[in-house]
């Protein structure tokens, strides 16, 4: 099986049933479910032989992985990028990293496995509600969706890992999802202080990721899992990229290329011109902000989104938390603030 191989519309089982994985790998772990699929690779669990504790393990197609993506970390020579963030950051909103292999056709990825899973309950609010046209998660390069994210594809069962290779008696089912976007349609949206909890999380966590010059470049509702205490993680590092510190100031670098997600993508990158990845990473907390807030999001086409123009509340909040929102939906990306200064707006003191 190659990269070529692979069609996202076909369960992931179809292609697992006659894989052999690396021997390592599955002397210290059993496959456990599909947790998702993208156009990079797919997610499965596994469970650790020794301990009995479930990881989320991310298979990466190595000859879809771009050039600039691979980098040479001290321990494990040239790896991709997104192994080497996890690897080498450490916050308790960012998923922790537990290993990593390599065969001919993929990089292994195995990390913690956090999050409730919120889609077996939704009962009264479907995805339709959020506006048609941004409804679906278009990426403008394909970013590998996050581990606990529900496939298209019809349900499937696919055997489980003995030995070496999968046994086709031994059938388990797909998980359904733990990300913060079931969670919010699980609960339609948030009131204020839960959301100002949820999205504290989140900032703090972009903050850190700031000051050691990383940029994850695809915040979004599904990159986010969240259990039952409203814990959050932030995971699917496949589009991060490190500021350049030779360049001076790095706030001055300007990207042409972006791998994020259409839905949460700044003015400036929806027209096609060179970006600062800061204030593009501040435009897609507060699509996401508002988005906690009220259950769908702010834009219902790019024309709003380039204006800067986003839709009405219909729900009342705080005059600090709108005008975060207005401040970090700002078509402008120099009037927008900066990570740090989101935190030290006065919607958070009293929290």
């Amino acid at each position: 099986m190659s990269a070529e191989d692979f069609n996202t519309s076909i369960p992931v089982s179809r292609y697992l049933t006659h894989y052999q994985f690396h021997p390592s790998f599955l002397s210290k772990y059993i496959i456990g479910e599909e947790l998702g699929s993208g156009g990079y690779g797919f997610v499965i669990s596994a469970r650790e032989k020794a301990t009995g504790i479930e990881r989320a393990v991310k298979f990466i197609f190595k000859n879809k992985i771009p050039a600039h993506s691979w980098v040479k970390d001290r321990e494990l020579g040239v790896i991709p990028m997104e192994i080497y963030i996890l690897k080498n950051v450490s916050h308790p909103s960012v998923i922790s990293y537990i290993d990593s292999y390599a065969d001919d056709h993929f990089c292994y990825l195995v990390m913690e496995l956090h999050g409730t899973q919120w889609s077996s309950a939704i009962n009264n609010f479907e995805a339709s509600t959020r506006s048609p046209a941004l409804s679906e998660s278009s990426s403008f390069g394909g970013s590998t969706s996050s581990y606990c994210s529900i496939l298209d594809s019809p349900i499937d069962e696919y055997p489980a890992a003995k030995g070496e290779f999968f046994e086709q008696e031994h059938v388990i089912k797909r998980r359904t999802s733990c990300d913060l976007f079931e969670c919010i349609e699980r609960h339609n949206n948030f009131e204020e202080p839960l959301a100002k909890m949820i999205f504290k999380q989140i900032a703090s966590c972009v903050a850190h990721l700031d000051l050691i010059g990383v940029c994850h470049r695809d915040i979004k509702d599904e990159n986010i899992v969240i259990d039952d205490q409203f814990q959050v993680k932030l995971i699917d590092f496949g589009s991060a990229v490190l500021l350049p510190r030779h360049f001076g100031d790095k706030k001055n670098y300007l990207f042409k290329q972006f791998y994020g997600t259409v839905n949460f993508a700044s003015p400036e990158i929806l027209m096609g011109r060179p970006y600062k990845a800061e204030p593009a990473e501040v435009w897609s907390l507060g699509v996401l902000l508002y988005t906690i807030l009220f259950g769908e999001v702010p834009f219902h086409d790019q024309h709003m989104a380039i204006n800067g123009h986003f839709a009405q509340p219909k729900i009342n909040i705080s005059s600090n938390c709108y005008s975060l929102i207005s401040w970090m939906l700002n078509r402008s990306p120099e009037n927008r603030p900066t990570i740090h200064q989101i935190l030290l707006h006065p919607w958070f003191v009293d929290f």
